[in-house]
């Protein structure tokens, strides 16, 4: 487990809440309880890094400094965003992109397709796919900023089943800027949870010292199987990305640690509004309980009838 002497000089107080800090030299977060003791998260080693920012108030600020895109309930696109990922999957596998690429890659898809269809435009089916293709390259170029190397056209172009050509490709990137407007510097649900993840969630004072490593790392593993059904879900049309890692987070210590004292702590660190909160949980609880009942999922469009989606 992640181990840090919480060096005093390398704290940063917390301003949006009292008594709470973050560690710059391993990222925890750490509450001062009534008798000035500093009690810290703990999180698995993998997650170690040093860094003078709150990678949370990085990334929840950033996000929401653009205003969240709405979705119509009768949205095509809820129609056609099960096509979508699954193309998108295709181009990820031809071209081995990490999960963090991807994730964004499906982000900048879902803003562009619902500013799209918003708008009532008409899309063909091989503006679609160049849409889809784009935001995957798109999102490789935004990590791997030295690129020296265009991506390889010819990989998709050899298995398109239309006449493309590299130019096409190009003059569709040029629209998926426009449409981002040329903000690239979004963040997706996966980058919001791994920051969650990455100051730790679970106080070193929950848990059973002699089963530590397991307990860790058991609901980390849960936090990122919940994280990965709920991304492939409307849900995600629906509600902020930042909302919904926290509820990830909370429905995660529901599960391993019962205890709803830090959970409170830990909202009120980024001031979720409590109609919002309740309308996004309820939706995942809803979610859920299909998933257990071996219900279908995945189609986007089958939205339960007992939703309260805003």
């Amino acid at each position: 487990m992640q181990k840090c002497l919480h060096i005093p000089d390398k704290l940063s107080k917390i301003t949006s809440i009292e008594n709470f800090f973050f560690c710059q030299n391993c990222g925890s977060i750490l509450n001062q309880t009534k008798t000035n003791k500093l009690l810290p998260t703990v999180k698995p080693i993998e997650t170690e890094c040093r860094t003078e920012i709150d990678p949370i108030d990085l990334y929840v600020n950033s996000f929401r400094q653009t205003p969240f895109i709405k979705i119509k309930k009768d949205s095509v696109y809820l129609e056609k965003r099960t096509r979508a990922i699954k193309l998108l999957e295709k181009f990820n596998n031809l071209y081995h992109y990490t999960d963090d690429v991807f994730f964004l890659a499906l982000t900048y898809m879902d803003i562009i397709f619902k500013t799209l269809y918003n708008q009532g435009k008409n899309i063909t089916k091989k503006e679609e796919d160049l849409y889809i293709l784009n935001s995957l390259f798109i999102s490789e170029k935004f990590y791997e900023k030295d690129l020296k190397d265009p991506p390889n056209y010819q990989l998709y172009i050899k298995i398109s089943i239309y006449d493309i050509e590299p130019f096409d490709i190009l003059e569709n990137e040029i629209s998926c800027l426009k449409i981002l407007e040329y903000k690239l510097d979004h963040h997706s649900l996966y980058d919001i949870l791994q920051a969650f993840m990455y100051n730790g969630f679970i106080f070193d004072k929950e848990i059973d010292n002699t089963s530590i490593i397991s307990e860790i790392k058991l609901a980390y593993n849960y936090a990122d199987k919940l994280f990965r059904d709920i991304e492939y879900s409307y849900i995600v049309l629906f509600f902020p990305s930042d909302l919904i890692a926290f509820i990830i987070i909370k429905l995660t210590r529901k599960k391993f640690f019962n205890n709803n004292k830090y959970d409170k702590k830990i909202k009120s660190i980024y001031g979720y509004k409590q109609e919002d909160y309740k309308a996004c949980l309820n939706e995942i609880n809803n979610f859920m309980e299909n998933i257990q009942n071996g219900l279908e999922t995945n189609q986007y469009h089958t939205i339960p009838k007992n939703s309260n989606l805003p």
